[in-house]
């Protein structure tokens, strides 16, 4: 079988699953059952937390609902931390495996004008450009990190950027929400 096609029947399992999983049993899967696990297993939910953060680049999932969610679970800092490290390895793959896993042809046919307006502008400014678009909330952070693979911009700068805009945004989202559910 087509491991693109292996792939993309897994990911469709793993979210019927949940869906399937939260539907039969409301009760058992619902916020405060989060909280209870998370502070029982502790490393385990971090972890978990960090993996689901680094494979959501591959669904093209955006990482804004699972910070938000973090926020009721994590400590701040502690979220901040493993949420940075989640987007930082997230970026890492797409930008290795975008090729492979097709990602080309997805940006190209979805994201057409702004690869096309991103590829004119970025040549000699491609750090600002980076952080720029990391940090603006309505755009894929995954997209620039394609386009800055297809471009061969070297890695380190891409994540560079990438770090440096998500950071501030994620900060931003932490603090905000963490200060509205203390009142």
């Amino acid at each position: 079988m087509n491991p693109k096609k292996l792939a993309f029947y897994f990911w469709m399992l793993l979210i019927t699953g949940g869906i399937t999983a939260y539907f039969l049993f409301p009760d058992e899967i619902n916020i405060f059952f989060l909280e209870e696990l998370s502070e029982e297993y502790h490393y385990i939910a971090l972890s978990i937390y960090f993996l689901l953060l680094s494979v959501r680049g591959l669904t093209m999932i955006p990482s804004t609902p699972l910070l938000l969610a973090g926020v009721l679970i994590f400590d701040p800092m502690e979220l901040f931390a493993v949420n940075m490290a989640g987007i930082l390895s997230s970026s890492i793959i797409v930008y290795y495996f975008s090729k492979y896993l097709g990602f080309d042809s997805y940006f190209e046919t979805k994201y057409g004008k702004y690869v096309r307006k991103i590829r004119s502008s970025i040549t000699d400014k491609e750090l600002p450009v980076i952080v720029g678009w990391s940090f603006f909330p309505l755009v894929p952070t995954d997209l620039i990190v394609y386009i800055g693979s297809s471009l061969r911009i070297p890695v380190l700068k891409c994540l560079v950027g990438v770090l440096l805009g998500e950071s501030v945004l994620n900060a931003f989202y932490i603090i905000s929400t963490t200060l509205i559910l203390k009142l």
